[in-house]
């Protein structure tokens, strides 16, 4: 990477004016990606801006302290990416990722660099700051700031990049929380970071609605396979309304099926407004992203999504499910 981080450092040299943005329904990642990037940017004295088609998550605007992050507005923004001298997408690689804001892609004259850590980029950026082998986003942008000594690490960058990767790692117990991980945390609390004080920001301020809506979808949750390999949740509509969640507020649920003892691969099903989508995770070597692949998704080995923009997850559950079962007999477990 430090080809691609020089290059990064010329760029943010050469030029005045920057536009971020990260993922539609925002992580803890992309927010504090995007936060870790600007306070780089800022200074050197640039002119940025943080623009998000989605709204920052309530358990993440403790990080958003001086409220930089903007929501997307049609009447107003358009024109900040198509004037920026630099566009930077972080922790997404492909424009759909962007939701309804991808039109505006198309109009971005300066230069477009992707910062990520997932595979299958899309050939639509001209500098990509990208590799499989991090555990998170923020884990590439420590790195640069290390290697690169673009700033001096510091507070700012330690609370929004411990954020990033515990977040990812989840809570340093995924695939790739390596030694490496465990310094850059090391770090991150050498520079004033709670690690107490974060993991109840982010995880212990929920909603009394979303408990209730999480215990509508673990009641319904099924078991499948010969010993009950394959956990399968499901998330409505009309469960959202009920208990005056959001979509973002599902963000986990799936992970508190690989709980079971018995479950190798969990599939989440969310109904959306429009379409619906599927979050996997899976254990060992069963990789998932080979599975969301088929139908146009993506993700890591143990970790990943698929979208179906068109049809109804009603109409087309029976059959993902079948199709996950033949993947899971398929996939060598030994």
């Amino acid at each position: 990477m430090e080809k691609e981080f020089q290059q990064l450092t010329e760029l943010i040299q050469q030029n005045t004016s920057f536009v971020l943005t990260t993922h539609v329904n925002p992580d803890g990642d992309g927010i504090g990606s995007v936060l870790t990037m600007y306070r780089i940017l800022k200074a050197h004295g640039k002119e940025v801006s943080i623009i998000n088609i989605s709204e920052t998550p309530h358990y993440l605007r403790f990080l958003d302290k001086s409220n930089v992050i903007e929501r997307f507005d049609l009447q107003i923004h358009p024109e900040k990416f198509a004037s920026c001298d630099v566009f930077i997408a972080l922790d997404f690689n492909t424009v759909d990722r962007m939701g309804k804001m991808s039109p505006v892609f198309a109009s971005v004259k300066g230069k477009k660099i992707c910062i990520d850590h997932h595979q299958n980029p899309q050939p639509v950026f001209d500098l990509y700051v990208c590799s499989i082998e991090y555990c998170a986003t923020g884990h590439i942008l420590y790195d640069y700031i290390s290697k690169s000594k673009i700033v001096p690490f510091a507070n700012e960058h330690a609370e929004p990049l411990y954020a990033a990767v515990m977040t990812d790692t989840g809570s340093f117990r995924f695939e790739r929380t390596t030694p490496d991980v465990h310094r850059l945390a090391a770090r991150c609390l050498e520079q004033g970071v709670n690690p107490t004080e974060m993991y109840r920001q982010i995880y212990d301020q929920n909603p009394f609605g979303k408990m209730t809506l999480l215990g509508h979808a673990l009641s319904a949750t099924e078991l499948y396979g010969d010993n009950g390999e394959i956990a399968v949740m499901t998330v409505t509509q009309q469960q959202l309304a009920d208990t005056g969640m959001r979509e973002d507020d599902t963000d986990g649920f799936i992970n508190i099926c690989m709980s079971v003892g018995s479950v190798k691969m969990g599939v989440k099903f969310l109904e959306l407004k429009q379409g619906f989508k599927i979050s996997l995770r899976s254990k060992g070597e069963i990789p998932v992203h080979t599975f969301a692949a088929k139908y146009g998704g993506g993700g890591h080995k143990n970790a990943a999504g698929i979208r179906f923009k068109e049809g109804t997850m009603f109409e087309r559950k029976k059959e993902i499910i079948e199709s996950a079962i033949e993947f899971y007999k398929g996939v060598n477990h030994e």
